[in-house]
């Protein structure tokens, strides 16, 4: 194998390698934001939660609390995957 021929597969299994490391390391990802105001009509907080683990198992759920002088709510929507 010449030096340019062997730089180049080096260069390649290198590439492959760097690419495929983090879909081992996201086995068990999660994703969760919240967001929350208040003011003189009522306040009101939203949470998103996501979480797929190494089993593939998937959850999600979209919460929003909301509270006024009228009355307090809350509203949720869950979905899983095995």
């Amino acid at each position: 194998m010449t030096p340019r021929r062997r730089a180049l597969f080096l260069t390649v299994l290198a590439s492959g390698l760097a690419l495929g490391a983090p879909s081992v390391a996201a086995a068990d990802a999660s994703f969760h934001s919240s967001f929350g105001a208040a003011g003189v009509e009522g306040a009101t907080m939203t949470v998103v939660h996501s979480h797929a683990d190494e089993d593939g198992k998937v959850t999600y759920e979209y919460v929003t609390y909301t509270a006024s002088m009228h009355g307090a709510a809350v509203d949720r929507t869950t979905s899983a995957a095995k």
